[in-house]
């Protein structure tokens, strides 16, 4: 549990009334949570969880027709815990089918970080197993706001950042490729250049998700690839719902974009250089965008909502396969898609 409260003790008609979205209880056995902060984040989204508001839930979860919850969902909801159903309205809860124990008992207690605490000191002055830290950070987690990484509020502000910077920050400089190509190529080249770079996008997207983001197993022993690993990626598989590290902040994007910019001026004239440049920046964007609404977003559409679960489920049941976020189609090249389906 994250914070240290008071046991309390709540009759299930007192728990029905917390029906709504202002204040959302289920009970699940006999314990009651509290998810008003969660529903919106809730990755089968906030009209499935609304359905059992002031409810209990135990079934539910347990329901494959409806949505069969994995070991990951029950650590989540341990975070809402508020208390108890009082003595009198307490049921003899059934084991899941084949199973011995209790899901909630299945939920070990927490090894890792605590976080009520700066989280960037912890992973500093740890000492890990690389198996135990792969493992680890990989487990959702979930806080009502922003998780805390330093003590210090000005090293702080700069590991936040919401989503409406990335358009703003990187816009101007997409538009000033584009002036600058033109005094090189025409327009109809530089359009070539525009859509080749945005294109392109979607396999990089892939590769660095894949191949730098999800390096896992491959780092080293040791404190500071744990650290560095950390703060790449990882904190995003522990808290995936942290909403201002969802997209990357300016500062790690422009140092990549660098990199990425000496490469292409090796293959690529100026001009064309400027418009790929400006297509791959249009595609970063707009995956940084859309990273960030498969997270907080919400929609009836029914390809938006498969490609949201799609992500979802990276992040909840399986992050060694779906490594495509804007598209599943590279992993459909790479045989990287979930091994089974949804």
């Amino acid at each position: 549990m994250l914070c240290d409260t008071k046991q309390r003790e709540y009759s299930r008609e007192e728990v029905a009334r917390h029906d709504n979205a202002e204040s959302l209880w289920v009970v699940r056995g006999n314990q009651v949570f509290d998810l008003t902060l969660f529903h919106t984040d809730h990755p089968g989204g906030s009209d499935m969880l609304m359905q059992f508001a002031g409810q209990d839930i135990t079934e539910v979860m347990r329901d494959s027709s409806i949505h069969a919850h994995a070991l990951q969902a029950y650590r989540v909801l341990r975070d809402f815990y508020i208390g108890e159903v009082t003595a009198d309205d307490r049921r003899t809860i059934p084991l899941a089918k084949d199973s011995s124990r209790d899901e909630m008992e299945c939920v070990e207690d927490e090894k890792f970080l605590d976080l009520r605490k700066p989280l960037f000191m912890q992973m500093w002055r740890s000492k890990f197993s690389k198996d135990f830290y792969i493992r680890e950070v990989h487990k959702a987690h979930h806080l009502p706001g922003p998780a805390v990484f330093f003590s210090n509020s000005i090293l702080e502000t700069f590991t936040r950042t919401p989503w409406w910077v990335i358009p703003v920050y990187w816009t101007p400089i997409m538009i000033t490729l584009l002036v600058l190509g033109i005094k090189y190529e025409p327009a109809n080249v530089l359009f070539v250049g525009f859509v080749f770079g945005l294109i392109s996008w979607t396999l990089l997207e892939y590769s660095m998700h894949r191949f730098v983001f999800h390096y896992d197993e491959n780092i080293p022993e040791g404190k500071l690839a744990q650290v560095a690993h950390f703060l790449l990626h990882g904190v995003h598989h522990y808290l995936p719902m942290d909403p201002l590290r969802l997209v990357m902040p300016p500062a790690l994007s422009t140092f990549l974009a660098l990199n990425i910019l000496a490469i292409l001026s090796c293959i690529f004239t100026p001009g064309m250089l400027h418009a790929v440049a400006a297509g791959l920046i249009t595609g970063y964007v707009l995956y940084d965008e859309c990273h960030y609404w498969l997270h907080h977003g919400s929609t009836s559409n029914k390809q938006l909502t498969q490609l949201k679960t799609y992500h979802l489920r990276h992040h909840y049941k399986d992050f060694k396969a779906g490594f495509g976020i804007t598209s599943d189609f590279w992993d459909k090249i790479f045989g990287t898609e979930f091994a089974t389906p949804e």
